[in-house]
């Protein structure tokens, strides 16, 4: 904000600006201000105003003013004649005018003479007791008493059309500003202590002394009532008073809902870096061909524009040959000095990347002690329109990212650096540039933050599930862990999951002895008689969950049906009959799942009959008590409330490539899983029905039938595939002996969700599927995908909650369109990233203040946007009970079952959000953003509210 503008030149513009505006008849600005005159009172405080003769004059323009005036026709002017001195006049004007006219000319007529008076306040002017400004008129052109007085027009506009100069704009914003700091907000308002000790308030919350508001309360008074030429000064006493204020703020930060701004704390500093010397070494990753597959790397000097004072850097030449899982490079530099890194220490790097590069690159695996540690590249933004910057390399654009990443601990002498391609993909070559490489850490002649202290244990804390439940209109709240339901799962949450004992792998470990090849082969593994033999499942994990508490109190999510890893091996090496390997650019590929060594091609019927088996066997032994499925009546059915039937099937990043050009694509952003990916073969690209996914869903809905599905199921027997008649899932084209009442909801599950072309592609898929369902002849009435389950795996971050809103925003427009049913978070936790509020901590570790509040405020977000969409979802579930969550997440308790920030923000986002206004520039705009009524924009579908 400037405030060196020559306020007397604003306010000559401002006058002539405002005078050039048509008037409004007298009759229109009646009695909207009226002032009294209070005679020599109002004398007393008078401003002389200095005339200028006007000789050119031949008529005076503008609204004439008589002596003694009160009337409508002037509203907020007064003017009176010297009942003695005939030659002086009075001019009382009310404050109001000054705040919007900077100046205003009254022009007097004496016999033939006219005198111009520009009409100003000037510094320090003494107010009348009603706060008016007055004004002697005198020295006039001729001796002759004064006959006429005129007013320009222009002034008889009702003054509150008349628009606010700018720098009154600022004024009134400053203003605003100042009271909400003097007032504090709806959560916590700033307490005034009239006592010596504070004793009169609460400490934890923010409070201050008597004496220390009165530099503020004196300089609001002041430019409340400061007219136009005073508002530069107005607001340099205001900024002051604020700034004053703001650092006699006190609150002792005992309450988990408020704390003042910290500190900065430790700040980082470099304690080593590579040399830049960079030589070859053996991958870290044994997916990565010993040779690069002919990739290079050199130092180069810095090649773009802004290279003065520029270090040299890294050029990678990456080659991928299109045969092994993905490309890759492997580099190594020594590390100058060696050094013990402590904790807290980070790496940091700057990588440069052309626009071409787009959906080619996975991750950077680096090590600066024997541990791996991983950075990715997939959330690069290439199609940023505003980037932070911009450079011109080879003929190509390029863009910039940031990397920072927790440094392991201990003796570091050595860098490696090793680049990773995507997967997936064909035979390639790229380039990428890497800068700045070293590691910091915090300044050990800092001052350190305070290290939180979580006092309240989760047995005394209001319980999660108090707040968010469906009988509140909310959503169910749940977290990771089977078997007996007892202790934080009891007190906190209400629906629970496994994260491995569901899957195939687990359940399905043999095959059956049906299972052949193409050429009539039988696969390894498979030689297991059909029936229950082939499966181990963890019944009791799940018994254990509906017997606990009250019938139904805690229920179960199932994790999961198909899923491009954790498949058996038997299962593993199944890949289609007919088609290539490799993405090629069209549907008619396979991928390969993780852990695959052996490849059989196999019939796609005979893999459908795999996948239908699978399904039949591992839902229906929960949920019926057939004893084929090793069930029985006296066990009874074990319910689910709803059921992940395939996850991750998005592959990580080629949607980023496709989805700009084609909003609109799904199906070439698949995996195509080889054992998935065979039972649709040279079919993929056809009839949506025969697509993989869609098989996988209508298999589920079969296995947990609804009435409606159980009738058509009879009705279509005679059209149905051979593969659903072969092993005896039903009684002579019947499945009525297996209707659930309440069937679970059938979920896809995925990743990365906050990323928008994953997002929008994850749509599109669910769109194209549930439309074509609904023509089914086995169309139940359900959704084909009933609910989108979005992870949530994922770290504190400027706009984490906007981005997730942007994906909710999608669903629930679905939802709307009767296209799905609803919403599951469905795997929620955080990491701490270094470049969060605090620096970054791995969990369980303790978190500083700081980084204690910048979760709780992340969560508190999350929580606002989840109760925001609440009508649309079914669940959200905590990726860990206490300590930690996946990959040194942090969830909402710690590791002493205490609660943490993440407790308090998620019980209540406001409150929390209010009482920590120190990080809202971290957070900007996210608060308001996840507010109701807030437009979502999803581009070519339109604009979402809620």
């Amino acid at each position: 904000m400037k405030l060196s503008i020559d306020v007397r030149l604003l306010a000559v513009i401002t006058l002539f600006s405002i005078f050039a505006l048509a008037s409004v008849p007298a009759a229109a600005a009646g009695g909207e201000l009226r002032l009294v005159w209070n005679g020599d009172a109002d004398k007393g405080v008078a401003t002389q105003v200095e005339g200028h003769a006007n000789t050119t004059r031949v008529n005076a323009s503008g609204a004439k003013i008589t002596s003694n005036a009160n009337s409508d026709a002037f509203p907020g002017i007064y003017f009176i004649f010297d009942a003695k001195e005939k030659d002086r006049g009075f001019l009382k004007v009310h404050p109001k005018v000054f705040r919007k006219f900077a100046s205003f000319t009254i022009i007097t007529k004496a016999g033939s003479a006219y005198t111009d008076y520009l009409v100003a306040p000037v510094s320090g002017q003494q107010r009348t007791s009603d706060g008016g400004f007055v004004f002697l008129l005198d020295e006039v052109a001729s001796s002759k008493n004064i006959n006429m007085a005129f007013i320009d027009e222009a002034l008889l506009r009702p003054l509150g059309s008349v628009p606010y100069p700018e720098i009154m704009v600022e004024l009134n914003e400053l203003i605003t500003q100042a009271e909400a700091l003097r007032a504090g907000n709806q959560e916590f308002p700033l307490q005034i202590s009239h006592t010596d000790d504070g004793s009169d308030v609460n400490r934890a919350f923010p409070w201050v002394y008597a004496n220390e508001v009165k530099a503020i309360d004196l300089a609001l008074e002041f430019a409340r009532n400061a007219p136009v030429v005073w508002a530069a000064e107005a607001m340099v006493r205001l900024e002051d008073a604020m700034a004053d204020l703001s650092g006699r703020i006190k609150a002792d930060g005992s309450d988990p809902y408020f704390r003042l701004d910290p500190g900065p704390g430790r700040l980082p500093v470099t304690v080593t870096e590579p040399t830049n010397v960079w030589t070859s070494r053996t991958p870290l990753d044994s997916r990565v061909p010993a040779d690069f597959a002919g990739g290079t790397f050199q130092v180069i000097p810095y090649p773009f524009a802004d290279r003065d004072g520029k270090a040299d850097v890294l050029q990678i030449n990456y080659i991928h040959n299109g045969i092994s899982t993905f490309g890759g490079i492997t580099m190594q530099s020594p590390l100058s000095p060696s050094v013990n890194v402590p904790a807290g220490a980070t790496i940091q790097f700057d990588v440069y990347y052309p626009k071409s590069a787009q959906g080619r690159f996975m991750r950077w695996r680096v090590r600066n002690t024997n541990a791996d540690l991983d950075s990715y590249l997939r959330s690069y933004e290439y199609n940023n329109l505003n980037p932070d910057w911009v450079g011109s390399y080879n003929g190509e654009t390029w863009l910039r990212a940031h990397h920072s990443i927790n440094a392991s601990t201990g003796t570091s002498s050595n860098f490696i650096l090793e680049l990773h391609g995507e997967t997936g993909r064909p035979a390639e070559t790229g380039m990428l540039l890497v800068a700045n490489i070293k590691i910091t850490a915090p300044d050990p002649n800092g001052i350190p933050l305070p290290i939180v202290v979580n006092r309240e244990n989760q047995s005394v804390v209001a319980p999660l599930k108090s707040v968010y439940n469906k009988e509140n209109g909310l959503f169910m709240v749940g977290a990771i862990g089977t078997g007996s339901v007892t202790g934080t799962r009891a007190r906190h949450y209400e629906i629970f999951v496994d994260g491995n004992n569901l899957k195939a792998e687990g359940t399905h470990p043999r095959g059956p002895n049906w299972l052949r090849s193409v050429t009539g082969a039988a696969l390894t593994g498979a030689t297991t008689a059909p029936g229950t033999g082939e499966y181990n499942f963890p019944t009791n994990s799940y018994l254990a969950i509906r017997d606990s508490g009250a019938p139904g109190q805690y229920k179960a999510h199932g994790h999961v049906l198909a899923w491009y890893n954790q498949a058996p091996a038997w299962m593993r090496q199944i890949i289609p009959a007919n088609l290539p390997s490799g993405y090629n650019g069209t549907t008619n590929f396979y991928g390969l799942g993780n852990g695959v060594t052996t490849q059989v091609r196999v019939d796609k019927e005979m893999v459908r009959r795999v996948q239908f088996n699978h399904t039949m066997y591992v839902m229906r032994h929960f949920l019926t008590t057939d004893t084929k499925y090793g069930s029985s009546v006296s066990r009874g059915v074990i319910p689910f409330n709803s059921w992940d039937v395939l996850n991750e099937e998005i592959h990580e990043s080629r949607h980023s490539e496709l989805i700009p050009t084609d909003p609109n694509s799904w199906r070439t952003s698949l995996k195509h899983t080889n054992w998935l990916v065979a039972m649709s073969d040279e079919l993929i690209g056809g009839d949506i029905t025969q697509h993989y996914i869609y098989l996988l869903f209508k298999h589920a809905h079969i296995a947990a039938p609804n009435a409606r599905m159980a009738a058509a199921y009879k009705a279509n027997y005679a059209s149905l595939p051979e593969y659903m008649k072969l092993d005896g899932h039903d009684a002579d084209g019947s499945i009525d002996a297996f209707v659930v009442a309440n069937p679970p909801k059938l979920t896809y599950n995925d990743y990365d969700i906050f990323t928008r072309s994953k997002a929008r592609t994850v749509y599109n898929m669910v769109r194209a599927l549930n439309t074509a369902w609904l023509s089914d002849p086995l169309y139940d009435g359900r959704p084909l995908i009933e609910d989108v389950g979005i992870q949530g795996h994922d770290s504190v971050g400027k706009t984490l909650a906007s981005n997730n809103q942007y994906a909710m925003a999608l669903y629930a427009s679905l939802v709307d369109q009767g296209l799905l049913s609803g919403i599951a978070f469905s795997e929620l936790d955080l990491k701490v990233p270094t470049n969060a509020p605090g620096g970054g901590a791995t969990a369980p570790a303790v978190l500083n203040v700081k980084q204690s509040d910048a979760l709780g405020y992340q969560y508190a977000l999350m929580y606002k946007l989840f109760t925001k969409f609440a009508p649309y979802i079914d669940h959200i579930i905590s990726w860990g009970v206490s300590g930690s969550g996946w990959q040194g997440s942090y969830v909402l308790f710690d590791s002493q079952s205490n609660a943490n920030g993440g407790y308090y923000g998620a019980m209540k986002p406001d409150r929390f959000i209010l009482g920590h206004s120190y990080l809202d520039e971290y957070f900007e705009g996210e608060f308001e953003k996840v507010q109701d009524g807030y437009e979502i924009d999803l581009g070519d579908l339109g604009i979402f509210k809620r």
